[in-house]
């Protein structure tokens, strides 16, 4: 029985596609029915036309050839066959050009479909709130942008062609009752029939669409994991290990694909050959028993030829409608789990100055279903210096600096920027005010200068990258490559010391100009000497910009001016 949740689910799903340009989504349909409508007119029309070529005036004419004649007569046309092919020719051709006019239509809304929808997800991913975002999979994200949306586009063009296919069928049954009521109604009680017996291709299909995006979704986990450990997989030598599960996956995903197209071939071939052997048994039985007049059967089986693939069109339909299934809920899921929120990007992003102090009065914050991290704590850190949080792990030091930087917002309490409490209005200038600086930084593929000018909303003067680099003392890490700044370099870490790394992720958080520079353990996987080198290198922009650094490590607390203890 169909039930009320799954027929809620298809609303669902629709809503996206009426929400998405509706007038042209209305034309594609009518010009689909009109096209429909206009192919089986032809079809139909060739009775009094082909009558009209018969010289036997003693057999007689039905009221449609009659009207044709006289009508013929009326404008002194005489009537042959070249006017009468003639007539066919445009009403097909018409109906070629309509086809043509119609699959551009096709095409253009459905890839500005998928765009909008894709758009849509993905920048409800980006704008959702740290804690939201930090407990999802990236794996099923990327999943669902670049697979799973497009599959959404084909179940709901589906379910489109699905209702045009059963109106142009009653269409041309309609037509067909014209020519013969008995032997059309002979092929909907066959085509009924097989229906009933094949519907468990039907079954079969959505429970296979789910096996294959839990495969996709093993097959992108296999290959992120690579990537993620690839020096382990390199020093250990186990790549045969990631290969053999990237394997299994590769093989489930071959597999299934190879029963889905199975499972939708055999019912398509069933379905034909019985369509054959049906029409047949019509045209004989038409012919010998029946006497039916050979341009009517030449018309019921024109007729017929197209009914019945309209029949094996109507299952296919069905079957992909139900095997995209799942690929459609993990998109609706995806698109419920987010706010939809839009950029709030003023005309000037300037910058917060930070001249006196940041304050935390009375600050608490747990995450849910966790200890409590902060109660009621209250502290200062001063302007232009270096203040350093330290502690043993787990115990917050991390999360402090989340709050600092408003990606997390405390249980109660307030936190002040020169006595003034960032609303949410404000987090977009007082972000652009800072700087980030990670433990293990990150670097696109790229050419220098698109890495260091990356996320910055100003225009960076290749001046400007070479002070920056000098402050940082990596001047020469960039001088080094024939093409300099234009130097496209892949996979940096493999190219660069974790301290050339850390000199250069520096020198990119210093381009963006911050009033504040959070260092969050960016020191941590650095041998000592490196460490102090960059401490040192720090240490002297503290004059310039407030810095906090979150560290567990010891060595580096004479650097600091201030201590805050977690």
């Amino acid at each position: 029985m169909f039930k009320l949740s799954q027929f809620n689910f298809i609303l669902s799903t629709f809503r996206l596609l009426i929400n998405h340009r509706q007038r042209k989504l209305y034309l594609i349909f009518f010009l689909t029915l009109f096209m429909g409508v206009n192919t089986g007119f032809s079809l139909v029309i060739l009775i009094p036309l082909l009558q009209l070529l018969n010289r036997d005036m003693t057999v007689s004419q039905d009221g449609q050839t009659v009207f044709l004649q006289q009508l013929a007569a009326k404008f002194g046309i005489n009537l042959n066959i070249e006017p009468i092919l003639l007539v066919f020719v445009v009403l097909l051709t018409f109906t070629a050009l309509l086809q043509y006019c119609k699959a551009l239509l096709d095409a253009n809304y459905q890839q500005s479909f998928i765009y909008e929808i894709r758009s849509r997800l993905f920048r409800k991913i980006i704008l959702a709130e740290w804690p939201l975002l930090n407990k999802k999979s990236k794996t099923n994200h990327l999943q669902v942008i670049t697979k799973e949306i497009p599959n959404l586009a084909s179940y709901l063009f589906y379910y489109l062609r699905l209702l045009t296919s059963i109106l142009l069928t009653l269409v041309y049954i309609s037509y067909a009752m014209v020519v013969s009521v008995k032997f059309t109604l002979i092929i909907l009680i066959a085509a009924l029939l097989l229906f009933i017996l094949l519907r468990k291709f039907l079954f079969k299909a959505f429970h296979l669409g789910s096996g294959a995006v839990n495969s996709y979704t093993h097959l992108l986990k296999y290959i992120d994991d690579f990537w993620q450990t690839v020096k382990i997989a390199k020093v250990h030598s186990s790549e045969a290990f990631y290969y053999k599960k990237f394997n299994e996956a590769n093989t489930s995903l071959l597999n299934i694909a190879l029963r889905i197209q199975k499972n939708q071939s055999l019912p398509r071939l069933l379905y034909s050959v019985a369509g054959i052997i049906i029409l047949v048994l019509v045209v004989y039985t038409g012919y010998r028993i029946d006497h039916v007049p050979l341009t009517s059967l030449f018309t019921l089986i024109l007729l017929f030829a197209r009914i019945f693939p309209y029949f094996v069109s109507i299952n296919t339909d069905i079957s992909m409608i139900l095997s995209n299934v799942a690929s459609v809920k993990l998109v609706m899921q995806l698109d419920a789990a987010f706010a939809d929120p839009i950029f709030y990007q003023p005309v000037n992003l300037h910058t917060i100055e930070l001249n006196k102090e940041i304050k935390l009065e009375q600050v608490q914050f747990a995450y849910p279903g966790g200890k409590q991290l902060f109660n009621h704590l209250t502290d200062t850190i001063p302007a232009k210096k270096i203040t350093g949080i330290i502690g043993v792990s787990g115990q917050g030091k991390t999360t402090l600096m989340d709050l600092i930087a408003g990606l997390q917002k405390p249980d109660s309490g307030k936190i002040l920027i020169d006595g003034k409490l960032i609303e949410n209005y404000m987090l977009p200038y007082w972000k652009n005010s800072i700087g980030y600086l990670p433990q293990d930084s990150f670097f696109i593929d790229g050419t220098f200068r698109e890495n260091l000018i990356w996320d910055s909303s100003q225009l960076i003067t290749d001046e400007e990258i070479f002070n920056v680099l000098e402050k940082v003392n990596a001047v020469h890490l960039v001088k080094r490559f024939k093409n300099e700044l234009d130097e496209y370099i892949v996979n940096y870490k493999f190219n660069f010391s974790g301290g050339e790394c850390q000199r250069l992720a520096l020198a990119r958080v210093l381009l963006r100009k911050p009033r504040l520079l959070l260092l969050d353990e960016a020191t941590s996987s650095l041998d000592p000497e490196n460490e102090k080198q960059i401490m040192e290198l720090i240490s002297a922009l503290k004059n310039t910009v407030t810095i906090i650094c979150v560290t567990h490590r010891s060595s580096i607390l004479s650097f600091f001016d201030k201590v805050i203890k977690i």
